[in-house]
């Protein structure tokens, strides 16, 4: 094998003087380059926006969330919930569609979120734009852009109304008027455009044909627990349905891998034109090294060890090129997370610089993926050399 390796160096970009065949192999390292280099760097910005993603999501809805399957009594439950080792918060929330009315009576369809106010700070991890010194049983919180579609402030008076939940004495929903105390950007736009944080006592007022709280929201002190939490919650509490953030948005994940498959089968088009390419290279030395090729067969070279030559020419020159590619992109990504060289819109993304995060596995998937087609190609490009017969070889002329 050392041999082979030897004359596979030796004919490694063509030799010297070996004009398109050297040419070839440089495309072709470039062309590697730009492959492996353009696939990492792509799914560390896919990898860092999911990561973002998800953060808001679980900060805004915390770990796990327990709802139940019929009416039932959760308060019963949270305190046992909420002494569990396991778990850091718990906050139990009523839940309901209506309608939020501004001064102009310009009205807007949202979901109320009824919480003990008081811990809306600790339990929420969201940044709050304007927040109000005086708080009281009449403030809530609204996204910053139902603010702006609102046109109202800290301080400003809205209405509220649950149409589903009418008054027994007149038949109609009960109007309730409200004080905009904090406004925050949970930098989701259907959060921000959507939710709106009332206090318990505006909720037992407002949702008057049901009474009990519609679920216990939890933040776990570790998420690697989150899977063992699950399980011991479920075989305890048999009547209530208990899913993590997971499984609140399967759509979403499903979405966040379809499209990372699709973009990822896309971005190795660029690897496969390569390795095209990389055949192209190879073939071109195998015609300027025939006589070579033929002085090997008669010193009893066999057809197996010109293939092996050719298939670690093909690997030192595909080899190459990935290695630099996939050691130039970890080497951005490292200066991106640590200097932030690559800066974004922040009022589109609502971050100044792009998000880069990249896992061993994807590293390891583009290697595998890279050296398969520079098997394959190599290997196309060997059967071209075995064919070569030992008196065409000698006769070749350079």
């Amino acid at each position: 094998m050392r041999f082979q390796l030897l004359i596979a160096r030796k004919f490694m970009l063509g030799g010297s003087g070996s004009g398109p065949s050297r040419l070839n192999g440089w495309i072709s390292i470039i062309g590697m380059i730009i492959g492996a280099f353009s696939i990492i760097i792509s799914l560390s910005i896919m990898n860092g926006f999911e990561k973002r993603v998800i953060n808001k999501l679980i900060g805004f809805e915390g770990d796990l969330r327990i709802t139940a399957y019929s009416n039932s009594d959760f308060e019963q439950i949270y305190s046992e919930i909420a002494a569990d080792p396991l778990i850091d918060e718990a906050l139990l929330y009523r839940e309901r569609i209506g309608l939020i009315f501004d001064k102009n009576n310009s009205k807007r369809i949202v979901t109320f979120k009824s919480i003990n106010m008081e811990n809306l700070n600790e339990f929420y991890n969201i940044d709050f734009i304007n927040n109000a010194n005086d708080i009281n049983q009449k403030s809530i919180a609204i996204g910053y852009l139902l603010a702006q579609r609102l046109n109202v402030d800290i301080g400003d008076q809205l209405s509220i109304m649950s149409p589903i939940d009418q008054s027994t004495s007149i038949g109609l929903p009960a109007l309730i008027d409200v004080t905009v105390s904090k406004i925050f950007n949970s930098e989701v736009l259907d959060f921000d455009d959507r939710i709106v944080f009332i206090s318990k006592e505006i909720g037992k007022k407002l949702f008057l044909r049901k009474q009990n709280y519609d679920g216990i929201d939890i933040r776990l002190k570790d998420r690697n627990d989150l899977s063992y939490l699950k399980y011991d919650l479920e075989n305890k509490y048999i009547n209530f349905s208990i899913n993590t953030w997971e499984d609140l948005h399967k759509s979403l994940i499903n979405a966040m891998k379809l499209e990372r498959l699709g973009a990822l089968a896309v971005l190795c088009l660029i690897i496969l034109v390569s390795s095209f390419n990389l055949v192209s290279t190879l073939v071109l030395v195998i015609i300027r090294k025939i006589r070579e090729i033929g002085i090997l067969r008669a010193l009893g070279s066999t057809n197996r060890d010109i293939r092996k030559i050719i298939l670690f020419q093909g690997a030192l020159i595909g080899g190459v090129g990935i290695f630099i590619g996939i050691l130039a992109s970890l080497i951005i990504i490292l200066l991106q997370n640590r200097y932030g060289i690559i800066p974004i819109p922040s009022d589109i993304y609502f971050i100044n610089q792009l998000p880069m995060i990249i896992y061993p596995n994807d590293v390891f998937v583009v290697m595998f993926i890279s050296l398969i087609f520079i098997i394959i190609s190599s290997f196309i490009a060997s059967r071209q050399a075995i064919i070569i017969g030992i008196r065409d070889s000698l006769q070749w002329e350079k």
